[in-house]
């Protein structure tokens, strides 16, 4: 199946992963809709609407205008925090706005396929490398969200027999993230000479770069047969986090290792230190692999965050 001239409609658009998605579908010659914070996001986008994701209404309305034969579902709140205003949000966000959109989808005769991005939070702290057939425990406000997002969809394709997806990556890194996540943070810090504070880093993680997850994501959207499937998306290579900023500082030079402050912060309450997935189902029912190692995604998200600081 080709996506040329279908109508894709994308939320969460303007973020990191959906602004990196909408180019490669405009590449595709698929007709993109998006919703996001920020109609400038919108230079790949047919259409974009700022739309918030609890007005169930204004939702309903977009997709009925759109009648969207794909949709890609990328608006997350992120809290990864455990206290009890972290779940509300979670919670509101997260299943609430994922509630409006597939209530509205559900009346789309030309819906083909839901793709949901999940997280490989969804599992906490089960057992390496984790396995779409275990039985989630998640430990986060963002996993307990998410697996309840998941929950929903598998149920809706069990009922109504709704053409959902869902993928859950790893850790997404690559050029243009902001620095909520650890990789940016780090090398931006380190870009403009100065000492990064840090845990020790003895836990292990999985990073997945953001080419490889956007040709995950499509591919998810033109392979026929998916009905409530979680796939994981995952280099399943896992790293420890001393072990990426030491590498990510050798890649820099210029003394950038001795400002990495190692053990200078304490781990977050409940962090997971054993955190890496496998990809075996993915390679199976995608026919999809990690193409871009972990040296390579970083030296280029390092030349990214170079030129940036060049350019300003």
């Amino acid at each position: 199946m080709t996506l040329k001239n279908k109508r894709v409609l994308v939320t969460g658009a303007g973020g990191f992963v959906g602004q990196h998605l909408c180019k490669a579908l405009f590449e595709k010659e698929a007709t993109v809709f998006g919703f996001t914070r920020n109609t400038a996001d919108s230079k790949y986008l047919s259409k974009g609407y700022e739309v918030d994701m609890l007005d169930e209404q204004a939702i309903r309305q977009i997709i009925n205008a759109v009648q969207p034969e794909f949709v890609v579902h990328l608006a997350a709140n992120k809290n990864r925090g455990i206290d009890g205003i972290a779940y509300k949000e979670g919670y509101s966000t997260n299943l609430i706005g994922s509630l409006n959109i597939t209530n509205a989808c559900q009346d789309i005769p030309v819906l083909t396929r839901f793709v949901s991005l999940g997280s490989t939070d969804e599992y906490g702290k089960l057992q390496v490398p984790f396995k779409e057939s275990y039985k989630e425990a998640p430990n986060s406000a963002y996993g307990t969200s998410k697996l309840a997002v998941t929950e929903l969809l598998r149920a809706l394709s069990r009922s109504n027999g709704f053409p959902s997806v869902i993928l859950r990556p790893t850790i997404v890194y690559g050029p243009g993230q902001d620095s909520s996540m650890f990789l940016p943070a780090l090398i931006i810090a380190l870009v403009a000479g100065r000492n990064f504070d840090m845990s020790l880093g003895e836990q292990t993680r999985d990073f997945i770069y953001i080419d490889d997850l956007v040709k995950a994501i499509i591919q998810a959207l033109i392979i026929p047969g998916f009905c409530g499937d979680v796939v994981n998306i995952s280099s399943a290579r896992p790293i420890r986090i001393d072990a990426l900023a030491k590498m990510t500082a050798n890649m820099l030079g210029n003394g950038a290792g001795k400002r990495l402050k190692l053990g200078s912060k304490n781990y977050r309450p409940g962090d997971v230190m054993q955190y890496w997935a496998s990809n075996e189902l993915a390679k199976d029912s995608l026919g999809w692999s990690p193409m871009v190692s972990l040296e390579e995604g970083v030296q280029q998200t390092v030349d990214y965050y170079k030129a940036l600081a060049t350019d300003h």
